[in-house]
């Protein structure tokens, strides 16, 4: 490898030229699709390729895939000819370079392969977008005499900032586009101009995947959040990948039908985030994944090409189908016409692409419904639980989550009203916190929730469940709702646990998969490495970290979050790669995963190599 022709830089390469971040959390590297070897052959063998020399092109792509392989860190074969290559017919920033969107991150000289969007380039976006009163949000024409056009830039700041606060970018510039065509338009303009963008839904992720790196465009979703209709017959709904989850679940709830994703963000995530990062949530047990209950997908690629995947190919179908009466959406549950590219974009995290439009198959809304707090002295318990509402409760059991004491703790602590009087005083959460009934450090907490379409068939089962558990001593204690104020209560708890723990001080958070019948061990091996560690690097009192757990039994998914000290909201980098180090071996010792729901984002692409094989990332 000759230094003098390629700089020790540490590249990305994209088809496309903007940094493709998903809607809610996403990975910041570029990961190598095998579809990116047609990829580049499309594009070099394209009339339009700059170079005249036809000759050079074998050289040209190995070159490139020699830097796509510098991405992680290691080359696998010498690439021939490379020091042949004529790199004074390809300069940064000229087209041909541009095609590849071939961005440097580390580069010692300062140099981004990328540039950031200019005053030209708002004025572009505003000959363009319908509404650039509302679509162009930025603060690079505060000293251009820019006219009123463009918005002060004192809104940016929540933008570039994720939920974590962790995470901060430097974007000058934030595109709202109205339809699917300007989203079109934008990623088409910005590949030719080589702008980097970061798109970006509810804003709501813990991995800091929708927060720009430095001043890239800021592709906001929001305004894309139209509802078109939900098919009685079918139960698919198809909506803009803008709408906030909670307005969906209001709009099928009216309609009696169920949205199945549900999730503690709802009433400020956007469904398109949820796709592109394959969100889970509570349901995830009854409904599966959204690879299972999206039947429908809309997608502008990096050149601005929108694909349809079993969805009607444009709004104006679907309004002209509202009009007319007609509620067939165009979205059936069952296309089986080749492969099916729409699992390709659920979980891809923005990668290859921005999801536009949404069709998602929604179940009947239920008749009944019911919830049970339980309260178990041991682990080992609580997997006798688990065991039997599978057996006893069946096809109706719609969720098993489970929360420790440590973290009701804090809920009750910092959390927000959870019953008539502040703080939980002497409602439901202060009941079961009592110290003088229930209320021990070793005690784990159970939500169970069934629904139903047969009130008393589901409430006899109920009963025969918890009654089976109280005989055999299963469980300490238990409250069972009597109605759906009871049933709301208990949620406000579930839900509060990461607002409240966010509030207890500065918290590191991971979610992760692991064998259930290990879930707690994963914790108790963190708390205990944690605490001896931060012991032994420190002269004063004995530190005790707070290490707090919830999330999903049934499927694994646990939500550890640690607190090294209470009421401290400092970031220490050197001791966040210290727990994350703890947390990290704990999982990938029992062979779990690093990201059960939340997805890669910023903060989890150096474990690619340790949690994928060599062949698999080829």
């Amino acid at each position: 490898e000759n230094q003098n022709l390629i700089p020790p830089v540490r590249h990305r390469i994209s088809y496309a030229c903007f940094r493709p971040v998903d809607m809610m959390t996403s990975s910041h590297v570029f990961r190598r699709y095998s579809q990116n070897t047609f990829r580049f052959k499309k594009i070099i063998n394209s009339s339009c390729f700059p170079i005249q020399n036809r000759s050079k092109i074998v050289e040209l792509r190995a070159a490139v895939f020699h830097c796509y392989e510098r991405s992680f860190g290691k080359i696998h074969a010498p690439v021939p000819s490379w020091h042949q290559w004529p790199l004074q017919q390809i300069q940064e920033g000229s087209p041909s370079l541009s095609i590849f969107a071939i961005r440097g991150i580390h580069n010692p000289s300062g140099k981004s392969s990328l540039r950031p969007p200019t005053i030209d380039d708002v004025q572009y976006f505003r000959s363009v977008l319908s509404r650039p009163e509302r679509s162009i949000l930025t603060n690079l024409m505060e000293t251009a005499d820019s006219g009123d056009y463009s918005e002060s830039g004192g809104e940016l700041q929540r933008y570039n900032q994720d939920w974590t606060n962790i995470y901060h970018g430097s974007s000058s510039l934030v595109l709202r586009p109205q339809n699917t065509g300007e989203v079109s338009s934008i990623l088409s303009y910005c590949r030719e101009n080589y702008i980097g963008i970061t798109p970006q839904g509810g804003n709501t992720g813990l991995c800091g995947g929708a927060t720009p790196i430095k001043n890239e465009i800021i592709l906001s979703l929001e305004d894309l959040n139209n509802i078109y209709h939900l098919d009685p017959c079918s139960g698919v709904l198809i909506c803009d990948a803008g709408c906030i989850l909670q307005n969906l679940h209001d709009y099928a709830n009216e309609r009696e039908f169920l949205l199945p994703l549900d999730i503690g963000s709802k009433g400020t995530c956007q469904i398109g985030g949820n796709i592109s990062t394959n969100a889970g949530g509570q349901y995830f047990f009854r409904f599966g994944s959204l690879h299972g209950t999206v039947v429908g997908m809309e997608v502008v690629l990096p050149n601005g090409e929108v694909l349809h995947f079993n969805i009607d190919s444009g709004i104006d179908a679907e309004i002209n189908a509202k009009q007319n009466n007609n509620n067939r959406s165009g979205s059936h549950r069952k296309d089986n016409t080749g492969y099916d590219l729409k699992h390709l974009f659920i979980g891809a995290e923005g990668t290859l692409g921005v999801v536009t439009k949404v069709a998602i198959a929604c179940p009947a809304l239920p008749i009944s419904r019911n919830s049970a707090l339980l309260i178990c002295n041991s682990y080992e318990k609580v997997l006798n639980v688990m065991k039997a509402a599978k057996e006893d409760l069946g096809e109706i059991l719609s969720a098993i989550e489970l929360m420790d004491w440590n973290t009701l703790q804090l809920v009750k602590t910092h959390g927000i009203n959870t019953s008539d009087d502040s703080n939980g005083g002497s409602g439901l959460l202060g009941e079961i916190l009592s110290a003088e009934t229930y209320g021990k450090s070793n005690q784990l907490y159970l939500l169970v929730e069934t629904q139903g379409s047969n009130l008393e068939h589901d409430n006899s089962k109920m009963d025969a469940f918890l009654t089976r558990l109280f005989e055999s001593s299963t469980i300490d204690n238990g409250f069972l709702s009597q109605d759906s104020k009871q049933i709301m209560e208990m949620w406000k708890i579930r839900e509060s646990c990461n607002p409240s723990v966010a509030r207890a001080g500065c918290v590191y958070k991971f979610d992760v998969s692991v064998p259930i019948e290990e879930y707690m061990d994963v914790a108790h091996e963190v708390n205990n490495k944690l605490k001896a560690e931060l012991n032994s690097r420190s002269e004063d009192d004995e530190i005790t970290p707070v290490v707090c757990v919830w999330g999903h039994l049934a499927d694994g998914n646990a939500h550890i979050n640690i607190v090294p000290k209470l009421g401290t909201f400092d970031k220490d980098k050197s001791l966040a790669k210290l727990i994350e180090s703890i947390v990290y071996a704990a999982v990938l010792g029992r062979k779990g995963s690093i990201s059960a729901e939340h997805g890669l984002g910023q903060s989890k692409n150096s474990y690619l190599s340790k949690i994928k094989t060599e062949s698999t990332l080829d």
